[in-house]
């Protein structure tokens, strides 16, 4: 069991790797300019810290609250391993992951503006 625990934290520190490198390539910076509903863009800096905290919050908790402890790990194992290429870069499924993801954190931030991990430009 803990086997599969170190290989989701392992994957989840080389995702947030990607993704931070993906920031950069793409808005040339630690910061996402997330698109929410009615075409508001917000910039949201980013950090290794922050990005562990939502993907546990968003991605992680949930997963053991709908399949429970042991199926949790094998779905969110399954996940992760498909997010990432052999060269540890995002596949199509880890960025569209990692934009559905931002999206959740940057409404959940712009509601509760003292409870998030994200650092919201208006």
């Amino acid at each position: 069991m803990s086997e599969r625990i170190n290989l989701i934290e392992r994957n989840r520190r080389r995702i947030i790797t990607a993704y931070l490198g993906f920031c950069q390539g793409h808005y040339g910076g630690g910061w996402a300019d997330i698109v929410l509903p009615k075409n508001n863009v917000v910039r949201v800096y980013v950090t290794q810290k922050s990005l562990e905290q939502c993907m546990v919050s968003l991605i992680e908790h949930p997963g053991y609250e709908e399949f429970g402890r042991q199926a949790g790990n094998t779905h969110i194992t399954t996940l992760y391993h498909g997010m990432l290429t052999c060269k540890h870069k995002l596949t199509a499924l880890g960025t569209t992951v990692m934009e559905e993801m931002m999206k959740a954190a940057v409404s959940d931030a712009l509601e509760n503006p003292g409870k998030s991990p994200l650092q919201v430009v208006h």
